[in-house]
């Protein structure tokens, strides 16, 4: 695997825009766990939702080393057909009247995709920090952005029933017109069965295939196997499995809750060292440390972290569930440092408060990451 593509992390604006959190996608065969999550660090990333080839999970676990947990969010199938060999197959509802979807068919659209995913569970759902409703609005703006002429290598077909929109197929192509795909399809729950759903993917396969078209493939999660069994019956044949995986780093979005510099002396340490017993050599001794000094304690910045939770924010009453905290650089006696406290799930810290610590050097790098729940009581 060593030749395997490393994951690579883009910008999602859509999502971003959507759940207001910094959201970046990635794809790859490899995970380097260091450098995935040097990836994160560099572009403050909070949600990275990245597929790689199914059967890896081993990988995203090495990922708590950093603090973080990998959030197995669903499996992607594929299904691929060769055009070529393809046999038309006629309609079984000869009454549905199919047609490219313009701008006019938007309203109705976006209304038909609102009731036909309505219920329906992708990745977005495994992830906590998404606010469902908002996971549906997205489908309605995926649906309607591939209306013909939103944007290249795009359609989206109808299917009408007595003038009403009762189906629709959102498909892409590519420009060279050799690979195309069935992206979302959807039929309204009150017309399901009779074979609508089979008839749309028959009538996509015959217009991709008389414009010259070579392979479709479309996809869904694994469960999903009353499509999956259309498909087979369609001609498609299994081909790939993708796993999502999603990483909340919270590393900008939230609400602040403390940002403040700290600096820990000498007098300080010995007195930890003291309460402790933890006399090791490198939080006493220079020349011991092997570092260019004796370095702090690192649970001195934990217990930093617990003052504050008590006695600032969320303040008294809170209790300190669980912390996870993660030094990737020695935090030195005498230097100064910023920490920053932020509430992950925003808002007020009430209730439940998951918060995430960071502790910056005088020069920007992160020395120190930390992820905590707390339990503010009323």
């Amino acid at each position: 695997m060593q030749d395997a593509t490393p994951i690579t992390l883009a910008d999602s604006a859509l999502d971003s825009a959507r759940f207001g959190l910094r959201v970046f996608r990635g794809k790859g065969e490899r995970l380097d766990d260091r450098a995935f999550f040097e990836a994160l660090v560099d572009k403050r990333v909070d949600v990275a939702i990245v597929r790689t080839p199914a059967g890896g999970g081993k990988a995203w676990q090495r990922l708590s080393r950093f603090g973080l947990q990998a959030i197995h969010a669903d499996t992607l199938v594929y299904w691929s057909l060769a055009l070529q060999d393809l046999a038309v197959r006629a309609l079984r509802n000869t009454e549905l009247e199919f047609s490219e979807a313009t701008a006019a068919d938007r309203e109705a659209l976006a209304a038909l995709v609102e009731t036909t995913f309505d219920g329906y569970r992708s990745h977005y759902h495994a992830n906590p920090l998404f606010d469902e409703a908002r996971i549906l609005a997205g489908y309605m703006e995926w649906a309607t952005g591939y209306i013909g002429g939103d944007a290249p290598g795009r359609t989206t077909w109808v299917a009408r029933r007595n003038g009403t929109i009762v189906a629709f197929a959102c498909c892409s192509f590519d420009d060279a017109g050799s690979d195309c795909e069935g992206v979302l399809y959807g039929v309204h729950p009150e017309h399901a069965g009779g074979g609508l759903y089979g008839d749309l993917i028959r009538y996509t396969q015959a217009q991709f295939k008389a414009r010259g078209f070579r392979t479709m493939r479309v996809s869904t999660q694994v469960w999903n196997y009353a499509v999956q069994k259309v498909w087979a019956r369609e001609g498609f044949v299994l081909a790939q499995a993708y796993d999502t995986w999603h990483v909340n780093a919270m590393l900008d979005g939230g609400s602040p809750m403390v940002e403040r510099t700290l600096v820990f002396d000498d007098a300080q340490v010995r007195r930890f060292a003291e309460a402790t017993g933890d006399a090791n050599p490198v939080h006493l001794d220079d020349a011991a440390a092997r570092f260019p000094s004796r370095i702090t304690h690192g649970m001195l910045v934990g217990g930093e972290l617990s003052r504050i939770f008590g006695m600032e924010s969320p303040g008294p009453g809170t209790l300190f569930l669980r912390a996870d905290l993660v030094f990737l650089k020695p935090v030195f006696p005498g230097r100064s440092y910023t920490l920053r406290v932020r509430n992950a799930a925003g808002g007020a810290p009430r209730g439940f408060v998951p918060a995430v610590a960071t502790l910056h050097d005088d020069a920007g790098a992160l020395c120190m990451l930390a992820y905590n729940d707390l339990l503010k009581r009323s």
